[in-house]
């Protein structure tokens, strides 16, 4: 699997780059590290100096100033008359067009129609915005250190989480401007009980690093398959357990679910000599991954009644004072389901969702559902065009499957992150939606016609 080598067809060899074309690829560079480190870096800086408000929105006001750089760079380019006749591009535009006139005639709170719009649509620019760096500099080279910086900047992630567990007092956070009423929360617990910790690391919260994970685990895998030689294999092997551990630390279901899903996807759409040496091995190691599934499952029957299964993996202990969270998703989705029928038109963005917890004209509905949160508030049409975008974009993913690892991971971690929206509204978090569509948007680059 050798990655397509590609000219650009707009910086050649030893020819400058104009300074908008070069500034917008340094923003887009920094957005994908920042990102992870958003919340943590913005709290802190935020509460400091008194401008909350500002470091908040700092992050999308120099993304859209990036993205417009990227457009000036390539306004004079050939290209991009054909880049703009995309199907694929089109679909992204009416997504966003049709989300913009439900802001006028499906008004709601401002605050929160503003913010709906923006978690609606600032991963889709952010994903035209790689599509567009990528005809102007040499895709697999601006690719290869955006994938670097993924990877350093969620080492960082991990081992936070990791050490937030295991050394950090509940209430470290608090110190650096974590709380309710500055939108974070200091820690998070199993059910409110003060002796299950969760992690969140530098994320908003444990379910959206668990989903974060999932982007990380098959890129460092990619990284594992590489190496030729097993002394090369340490370095991603132990992040990959570090990860795998951070993952389990979150305690969040959907995110287990969804590694796992990953996990197995990767494995079987790469192809890579570490993998022929384990199917050769499969006599031993099938056996033994069967072993460990049927003593794992008989541990959890053994032990179900105890305090850590009951809360952990079934979140049913008789003392939780709290309602099941299993019964939450499912009433949530019936409630939404019976909205979305009386209403196939849509509610309006900023009616459902995060961003509908600052709506204080009709209230707060968390569909627990991505895809409920979009059909609440677009519509059966903004819901059809938001999976007609999805739907190309694993295609195009799928079809390039042999021609990168990084392709092959990128895939593997759409199937995670479709489960794990099923569960919570993942691509509303800047950290995840940002990371996945950011490379993407380079890998399917890599192919000239988008």
């Amino acid at each position: 699997m050798n990655s397509r080598k590609i000219k650009s067809t707009r910086i050649k060899s030893g020819e400058k780059p104009a300074w908008t074309a070069k500034c917008s690829l340094y923003i887009f560079y920094g957005l994908l590290a920042y990102m992870p480190l958003h919340i943590f870096i913005s709290t802190w800086l935020g509460t400091s100096f008194d401008v909350l408000v500002f470091a908040k929105i700092l992050k999308d006001i120099v993304a859209v100033l990036g993205f417009l750089l990227a457009l000036v760079a390539a306004s004079k380019e050939p290209w991009l008359r054909g880049f703009a006749k995309s199907k694929f591009v089109w679909a992204i535009l009416l997504y966003t067009l049709w989300t913009l006139i439900l802001v006028i005639f499906r008004q709601t709170d401002q605050d929160a129609e503003i913010l709906g719009v923006v978690f609606n649509i600032r991963f889709l620019m952010f994903f035209l915005y790689g599509l567009i760096l990528a005809r102007l500099f040499n895709v697999n080279e601006i690719r290869r250190q955006a994938v670097k910086i993924v990877v350093v900047v969620g080492a960082i992630v991990v081992s936070f989480g990791i050490l937030q567990y295991a050394v950090l007092p509940d209430d470290a956070l608090t110190h650096l401007g974590y709380r309710r009423a500055n939108g974070v929360l200091p820690a998070f617990f199993i059910d409110d009980k003060p002796d299950l910790e969760r992690v969140m690391s530098t994320i908003r919260d444990p379910n959206s690093l668990g989903s974060y994970l999932i982007i990380l685990a098959p890129l460092v895998t990619a990284g594992l398959f590489i190496m030729k030689y097993a002394r090369d294999r340490w370095p991603p092997a132990l992040m990959l357990a570090a990860i795998i551990l951070c993952t389990f630390l979150t305690f969040s279901r959907g995110a287990w679910i969804g590694l796992v899903a990953t996990m197995i996807t990767f494995f079987f759409l790469t192809d890579s000599p570490l993998k022929i040496e384990m199917l050769k091995r499969r006599h031993v190691i099938i056996p033994a991954f069967l072993g460990t599934l049927v003593v794992l499952a008989g541990l959890l029957f053994a032990f179900r009644n105890t305090y850590i299964v009951q809360n952990v993996v079934l979140h049913a202990d008789e003392s939780t004072v709290l309602e099941d969270p299993n019964e939450i998703r499912v009433r949530e989705w019936g409630e939404s389901v019976d909205n979305i029928s009386e209403n196939p038109i849509g509610h309006g963005p900023g009616t459902a969702g995060l961003a509908s917890i600052r709506n204080d004209l009709q209230g707060t509905e968390l569909n627990e559902n991505y895809y409920f949160q979009i059909a609440y508030e677009t519509g059966l049409i903004g819901l059809g065009l938001f999976l007609a975008i999805l739907l190309a974009t694993g295609r195009r993913l799928f079809d390039m499957r042999h021609d990168s690892y990084v392709a092959t991971a990128l895939l593997a971690a759409f199937v995670g992150l479709a489960i794990t929206n099923f569960l919570v509204h993942i691509w509303s978090n800047e950290a995840v939606a940002y990371t996945w569509w950011g490379l993407a948007a380079l890998t399917i680059a890599s192919r000239r016609k988008v």
